[in-house]
């Protein structure tokens, strides 16, 4: 089976732009929302604008940490009055939630799923996405993490993958010569794909899984 990669997507995002960024995207639709969550869609819909098409999706996303700053804020809060920490269900559903307010507000979707990873499993995704499009028109895929110390910006990249080839499209499929590909990240993995020019394929390597890149048409 042929897969194709559309669209991928690069956003980094200062901790302290986010607000402003999610209201002038998305007005007051998600002010209820967390900010992991807010990260999400900012990333997908982006995406999804870039792409076009309004076909039904399934939509899956990784993150090595999850809400973190949602996390630290609740303990801090809590532990600072002497309580015992907060129930974790709100911060749980921060990546579910994503996927609903994506449903609610674009495109029908048909699945999600959202994956705690360690930085070389990235390669899962595709490998997923190929099995779900079995059942989905496309697959939007997503590796969101929010900003660590030291003032780094919030990441959330995006692509999109489906069998129907069109103009601009990447040709995907699982390499054998894993030894020749060049190491990738979960972080970075679709941004190289952005930034690569072709017209060589592109070998990445998540772990002991490889995947060859190479532009159709």
């Amino acid at each position: 089976m042929n897969v194709y990669l559309l669209a991928p997507t690069v956003l980094r995002v200062a901790p302290e732009d986010l607000p402003a960024r999610v209201r002038a995207r998305f007005a007051a639709e998600l002010r209820r929302a967390g900010g992991f969550a807010q990260l999400c869609l900012l990333g997908a819909q982006a995406c999804l604008d870039a792409a076009g098409g309004d076909g039904p999706l399934g939509v899956l996303w990784a993150s090595e940490f999850g809400a973190v700053h949602a996390t630290r804020a609740a303990l801090d809060e809590d532990l600072k009055r002497g309580e015992p920490a907060m129930p974790f269900t709100f911060i749980a559903m921060q990546p579910h939630l994503a996927g609903a307010l994506l449903a609610q507000r674009s495109h029908p979707v048909t699945r999600t799923a959202c994956l705690y990873l360690p930085p070389d499993a990235w390669s899962r995704l595709p490998r997923l996405a190929l099995g779900w499009l079995a059942d989905c028109e496309q697959v939007l895929v997503g590796w969101v993490e929010e900003s660590g110390s030291g003032g780094a910006a919030h990441r959330s990249d995006w692509c999109l993958f489906q069998e129907k080839p069109v103009a601009g499209a990447v040709r995907c499929e699982r390499a054998l010569e894993a030894e020749n590909a060049a190491a990738a990240a979960g972080e970075d993995w679709i941004a190289r794909i952005a930034a690569w020019s072709g017209p060589a394929p592109l070998l990445l390597r998540g772990g002991e899984d490889a995947w060859r890149f190479t532009r159709h048409g």
